[in-house]
């Protein structure tokens, strides 16, 4: 079947309600911006219809080299996040690894076929010494992406909107690009390491431009992750490395060359994995960051405390989008209850996906959450 599959009728999979996106969008823009919505922003996807099913599914080694495999696979997630209704902004993009703006100074990625790829080539001291904003080129698999970004648009013409490939913030490009000995250099030779995060942020700047130019996206307006749109903002900053610093390291290091990127685009959200507190309180502190999103890690999603980052993010008047946990024995309705409450103020955009906890209570399917999150406003007035 997937040899016989015509990539040219994908756009007629999509099913997708316009008018329904095009409010999400409304919404999104309004809530960065912390503009008081009637209902909460709420992201929840749902499952493929039978139709949309039967787009081919190839795993993650086979879509590097392709740009067909490559659009199916991105199609299919975005159907998911279109079906949920809910505020999910769909979006794809040419998904080729956190590594991939190295390739732009020659480096490149293995691939695998059940894990992204990951880049195993490095630059030595001396290599990085000799390096100047020169040296950053349009090539390899950075340059394959630019030829999947354009052919998506090419295909799926306005049906659905194409967003940047992976986009790792300054010192994340910095680690991939030197390894683990970056960390003994932030102390034997600091000025190398601000010379290695000048290089890591022209990266930063001229890869992010050559794939808005590639997609004739805005530079300060961007989808991302066939979830956000923003029109005050253009770019994402993952910080994934950055969570491993302490407190001192991230303001000299870190943030400074964050705050340069995001400056360029007209702000940014920021994305690390895990969480730190000191790097949490550096994000918050800075107005180009507008809102942030961690990682809770599994069988550990308690430690991270809710309701003190609500509190955080209260003061700094930023959003945090994230997907939250129930605790443990917190009913369904309470759970959800707690979420809205705190995404009515404008300070959570929460993420939820259909639990077996939540199917018990009755919340089996998106459209479920969703009467039940629309129905808090009446409540929350009554109160």
């Amino acid at each position: 079947m997937n040899k016989e599959f015509d990539v040219k009728r994908l756009v007629e999979y999509l099913n997708f309600d316009y008018d329904h996106i095009q409010r999400s969008r409304d919404r999104q823009c309004k809530a960065w911006r912390r503009e008081k919505l009637d209902v909460p922003l709420l992201f929840i996807g749902d499952k493929l219809s039978k139709k949309q099913e039967g787009i081919p599914e190839y795993d993650l080694k086979q879509i590097f080299t392709s740009k067909v495999k490559m659009l199916c696979r991105e199609t299919r997630g975005a159907c998911s996040a279109a079906n949920g209704r809910s505020d999910f902004v769909p979006s794809i993009r040419a998904n080729l690894g956190t590594g991939i703006l190295l390739s732009c100074l020659g480096l490149e990625q293995e691939t695998f076929p059940d894990m992204m790829p990951w880049l195993h080539e490095r630059l030595t001291k001396e290599q990085i010494s000799k390096l100047t904003p020169e040296d950053i080129k349009q090539r390899g698999s950075f340059a394959r992406g630019l030829e999947m970004m354009r052919y998506f648009k090419e295909i799926m013409g306005d049906s659905i909107p194409i967003y940047v490939m992976d986009t790792q913030g300054p010192f994340d490009l910095a680690h991939l690009m030197m390894g683990d000995d970056i960390f003994l250099e932030l102390y034997d030779d600091p000025a190398f390491i601000h010379h290695l995060m000048n290089i890591c942020l022209e990266l930063g700047i001229r890869t992010h431009r050559w794939m808005k130019d590639a997609i004739s996206e805005p530079m300060t307006s961007l989808h991302h992750g066939s979830a956000i749109y923003s029109d005050s903002f253009g770019i994402r900053i993952c910080e994934d490395t950055t969570a491993l610093l302490g407190d001192e390291q991230i303001r000299e290091f870190a943030t400074p060359y964050s705050k340069r990127l995001a400056r360029e685009f007209g702000g940014a959200w920021v994305h690390y994995c895990g969480y730190n507190e000191a790097l949490t309180d550096a994000i918050l502190e800075q107005p180009e960051f507008k809102v942030l999103n961690f990682g809770h890690i599994p069988g550990h999603e308690h430690e991270i405390d809710f309701f003190a980052n609500m509190e955080k993010f209260t003061k700094a008047g930023k959003v945090n989008f994230n997907c939250w946990p129930s605790f443990p024995e917190e009913a369904s309705e309470a759970y959800i209850k707690r979420l809205y409450k705190f995404a009515d103020q404008g300070i959570l955009a929460p993420c939820m996906g259909v639990s077996d906890a939540l199917a018990k209570d009755g919340f089996g399917i998106a459209a479920d959450i969703l009467k039940y999150w629309r129905s808090l406003k009446a409540i929350s007035k009554a109160a």
